[in-house]
């Protein structure tokens, strides 16, 4: 009787969260098929080894220098990756031990915006039908499946979000712990982002004082999203890190390359042959030539690379299976010959060095000196790449694929702004700080993106503002016919 009372009480809960049930059961499954490949994901295995020599005794004093976490404090670390430690207690493999804390982080951001969505109703249940098709954009699906910070970056803006959201509407004990929390985070994560997010916050509490914004509300804003997380990250975190944030410089990154280059040394058509001498009676003498090496310089290509190795050297993977039956193995093999062959009859046995298309890899960022240079890498930012342009190489031309996803996603933001016209956003603290964040990135990303893979994965950025905007258009309407009918 008590193993039924329990399966009742289990499936109740997952048929009354069956999207997020849902939700965690599609990335995990995802986050399995892949395996240990990295391929989509390159930066991957930087993050598995800060994560592998994060806990216990290691030779390595400093494994965040080795991944994206240059900046993040130790203490920062250990609790974040906690759960991925707890994971590999119980015999999950390293590697998804971290998709399985991505997955956690995903599925927390989701439910915020959820819980905000919950605000919206009065007399009928709300459709999360939009904003859970939002998160299943593909970037944003890969991002909270695999390993990176993606999945943090996520959560952390959405609990920022949420904490302004909630601190305008007079819940502070929510608003202190999400703003805090949240940009304590982002500054552990990505300096620059949290930087571009504390300049909105400062020009948004400028413009408060103008639109008559409660001053405690302003001053709790700044203390506790600014003021407190700069105490608590300088209390914790490195002098090296501290100088790495400091020293950078918005137009040297904006001057560094943005090739991607791979070498690989590949079998030279027509060597390799064997020949050799022989009498009648069946003795006689054999040699075999060692084939003949070129080394080929791939410019961008790094996923057709890293898909052609791991298919070869894992076989029997779940992930090689279902290529082998799609018959993709086959297509990536075709594409590897062409991109070889093509680089054995060049001068210089280079593959990919033309970026003269407009989903050229390198991207060519603009200057803040010359503010119209900015319009269009801004413009590549937000709905590059683009769909059969060019030969961009797998992954970019995978990717272009989905930007009309996201060219939805702004039309359906945009829809909303028309829909909810009489709303005075601009005398609203919540979208007025939403649009300044999102042009700011917009202009930061203009100033710095070189390579255009690159500049696709950072698109992610924009996604909970955009989710955020969508939302609170909605909620600032209900609002408003609630003060109308005396409601609040």
């Amino acid at each position: 009787m008590g193993a039924t009372d329990t399966f009742l009480r289990i499936t109740t809960l997952i048929r009354r969260n069956a999207l997020v049930f849902i939700f965690i059961s599609a990335h995990s499954l995802f986050a399995i098929f892949l395996g240990p490949l990295s391929a989509l994901a390159p930066d991957e295995k930087g993050y598995l080894y800060t994560f592998n020599n994060l806990y216990g005794s290691s030779p390595d004093p400093n494994p965040q220098y080795s991944s994206g976490w240059i900046t993040a404090p130790k203490i920062f670390l250990w609790v974040s990756y906690l759960p991925a430690k707890i994971l590999t207690l119980v015999g999950l493999p390293d590697y998804l031990a971290i998709r399985g804390l991505s997955i956690i982080l995903a599925t927390l951001s989701l439910i915020l915006i959820m819980k905000m969505l919950n605000q919206l109703a009065s007399t009928r249940r709300p459709s999360y039908n939009p904003i859970f098709i939002f998160y299943f954009i593909p970037s944003i699906f890969l991002w909270t499946s695999v390993g990176l910070r993606e999945a943090f970056i996520i959560a952390e803006t959405t609990a920022f979000f949420a904490g302004i959201n909630y601190l305008m509407r007079e819940k502070n004990k929510h608003a202190f712990v999400f703003l805090f929390f949240g940009s304590y985070g982002l500054l552990s994560t990505k300096s620059y982002l949290w930087a571009c997010l504390m300049l909105t916050l400062l020009l948004s509490c400028l413009m408060y004082f103008f639109i008559r914004i409660d001053r405690k509300k302003i001053l709790k804003l700044l203390i506790i999203g600014l003021l407190l997380p700069v105490v608590a990250f300088s209390s914790t975190t490195s002098t090296y890190a501290i100088g790495f944030i400091f020293q950078s410089d918005v137009s040297v990154i904006g001057e560094r390359s943005g090739d991607s280059i791979s070498q690989v040394y590949v079998d030279k058509p027509g060597s390799g042959t064997g020949s050799g001498t022989g009498s009648g009676t069946g003795s006689g003498t054999g040699s075999q030539e060692e084939p003949v090496k070129e080394l080929i310089t791939f410019h961008g290509d790094y996923t057709l690379i890293a898909l052609h190795f791991y298919l070869i050297d894992n076989p029997n993977s779940l992930f090689s299976k279902v290529f082998a039956f799609l018959n993709l193995d086959e297509k990536i093999q075709s594409i590897w010959d062409e991109k070889v062959q093509s680089g054995l009859v060049s001068e210089t046995n280079q593959v990919g060095k033309d970026t003269s298309s407009l989903n050229g890899h390198i991207l060519e960022p603009g200057k803040i000196t010359d503010p119209l240079s900015m319009l269009w890498p801004a413009f590549i930012f937000l709905c590059g790449p683009f769909p059969f342009i060019g030969d961009p190489g797998i992954a970019v031309g995978v990717a272009s694929l989905e930007s009309p996803l996201w060219w939805a996603l702004y039309l359906l933001v945009i829809f909303q702004f028309i829909r909810f016209r009489k709303v005075r956003f601009l005398r609203d603290p919540q979208i007025l700080f939403t649009l300044i964040f999102l042009a700011g990135e917009t202009a930061f990303s203009a100033l710095v993106e070189v390579n255009l893979g690159t500049s696709f994965r950072h698109r992610s950025i924009l996604f909970v503002p955009l989710v955020f905007l969508y939302l609170r258009l909605a909620q600032k309407t209900k609002e408003q016919k609630d003060l109308e009918l005396g409601v609040i």
